[in-house]
């Protein structure tokens, strides 16, 4: 996936966790978030749709095929730890107040170009 940020996603409480997975070791691709649902733990979370999934809950997941994810997925009672890969060209950005755009509030960022595209957006 090329260079990144790593960062460790927490959410409480139990499934659903409100998010969809892809890839895994049978299809030679990385387990990655294909899918965020809105207003779920996920979304709340910090999560975004394109993060690597590196571990969970301390189990690294590089080596797990997609159905093995599932069955830790499954597992998982009350409180799930992701340290995730984000690429350094995902924007991390949301619309904080939507009656008075373009009024941008930096949640997180991985990359210059991001604090500069949303200093612009504000100006």
């Amino acid at each position: 996936m090329g260079t990144g940020d790593f960062i460790c996603i927490s959410m409480t409480g139990g499934a659903p966790w409100g998010f969809r997975l892809q890839g895994g070791k049978e299809q030679k691709q990385p387990l990655q978030v294909a899918k965020i649902r809105n207003q779920s733990k996920a979304s709340g979370s910090g999560l975004c749709e394109g993060d690597e999934v590196v571990s969970i809950n301390g189990n690294p997941c590089a080596d797990l095929t997609y159905s093995e994810v599932i069955k830790l997925m499954e597992s998982i009672t009350d409180s799930l730890q992701m340290l995730i890969k984000r690429r350094v060209d995902t924007p991390f950005l949301f619309l904080e107040d939507q009656s008075h755009p373009p009024f941008l509030h930096l949640l997180g960022y991985t990359s210059q170009l991001i604090v500069t595209l949303a200093s612009q957006l504000m100006d």
